[in-house]
C-alpha cells in the first residue's frame, strides 16, 4: 500500500506532522533547511487553496489551482521521503511519528497491471477547461490494489484540419492527425484520482483534446491501453 494519503485532509495532517517531528530530528537526519521550508510553503499554499475551495467562493479556477498546489505538496513530500527519511538514518520507531508504515516483511509478487482504464470527457463550465472521468473499462478489472497503481493518463491536442510541421515540432507538440492510440499522445500525466480537471491554453479554445490511459504501478509497469476519448476544447 502506498504511504501517501489520499485524502487532502489527511495530506494536510501528515506533512504537518512531519514538520512538528522535524523541528527536533531535522538535524539529526541530516534534512536541509531549504527542504524543510519547501515543504511548508508547499503546506501553507495547499491549505490556502483548500480554504477557498470548501467555502462559498469555489469556482473551477480555484478548483484548478488547489489541484495543482496539493500535486506540488505530494511532489514535495515523495522527495523528501525518499531522498532523506531512509532506513537508516531513521530506525523502525521513527516511522510511527512520522505517520509512515512499518515496512512489510512478507514479500508478494506484485505482477504488471492488468484490465483497461476508460477515460469519459465532461465539461465543468468555464474556459478551455476540461474534466476527465477515469474507470474501468466495461468488462474488465482493475489491477490488484495491493500493486499500489494509478493511471497514466496522456494527452494532446489537435488543431482544426491538423497541425502544421512546425506546430508538430513545438513544444506543445501539436498533432497533425487523430491518435489511434496512447503512443501517439506525448503528454504524460500520473494520477490516483479518478476525475481530472484539465485546464489549456487560451489559444487552444476550439482545438481538439485527445486523452488516454493506462494502469500504471509504482514499478513502471504498465498495462494495456485503454480506448482513445477527445472532446472539443471550450
Amino acid at each position: 500500500m502506498d504511504w501517501y494519503p489520499r485524502s487532502r485532509d489527511e495530506q494536510i495532517h501528515l506533512v504537518e506532522t512531519w514538520l512538528l517531528v522535524f523541528t527536533a530530528k531535522a538535524a539529526l537526519w541530516g534534512i536541509p533547511q531549504n527542504i524543510i521550508t519547501s515543504l511548508s510553503a508547499a503546506l501553507t499554499a495547499a491549505k490556502e487553496k483548500l480554504t477557498v475551495v470548501k467555502s462559498g467562493e469555489r469556482t473551477t479556477a480555484s478548483v484548478v489551482a488547489c489541484n495543482e498546489v496539493f500535486k506540488e505538496l505530494e511532489t514535495e513530500a515523495r522527495f523528501l521521503k525518499k531522498h532523506y527519511l531512509l532506513l537508516p538514518p531513521l530506525v523502525l520507531a521513527d516511522l510511527p511519528a512520522l505517520l509512515l508504515p512499518l515496512p512489510d516483511q512478507i514479500h508478494t509478487p506484485i505482477g504488471t497491471p492488468t484490465g483497461q482504464p476508460v477515460i469519459s470527457v465532461t465539461y465543468p463550465g468555464g474556459p478551455h477547461v476540461l474534466k476527465a472521468h477515469l474507470a474501468p473499462l466495461a468488462g474488465t478489472e482493475p489491477p490488484d490494489s495491493r500493486g499500489d497503481y494509478g493511471f497514466a493518463v496522456y494527452k494532446g491536442v489537435m488543431p482544426q484540419g491538423g497541425a502544421t510541421v512546425e506546430q508538430a515540432a513545438g513544444v506543445r507538440h501539436y498533432l497533425m492527425k487523430e491518435p489511434l492510440s496512447g503512443d501517439e499522445l506525448l503528454h504524460y500525466r500520473f494520477t490516483r484520482r479518478k476525475m481530472e480537471l484539465v485546464d489549456f491554453a487560451a489559444e487552444e479554445s476550439g482545438m481538439t483534446a485527445f486523452f488516454c490511459a493506462r494502469y500504471e504501478n509504482q514499478k513502471g509497469g504498465y498495462g494495456s491501453w485503454g480506448p482513445v476519448a477527445s472532446a472539443v476544447i471550450p
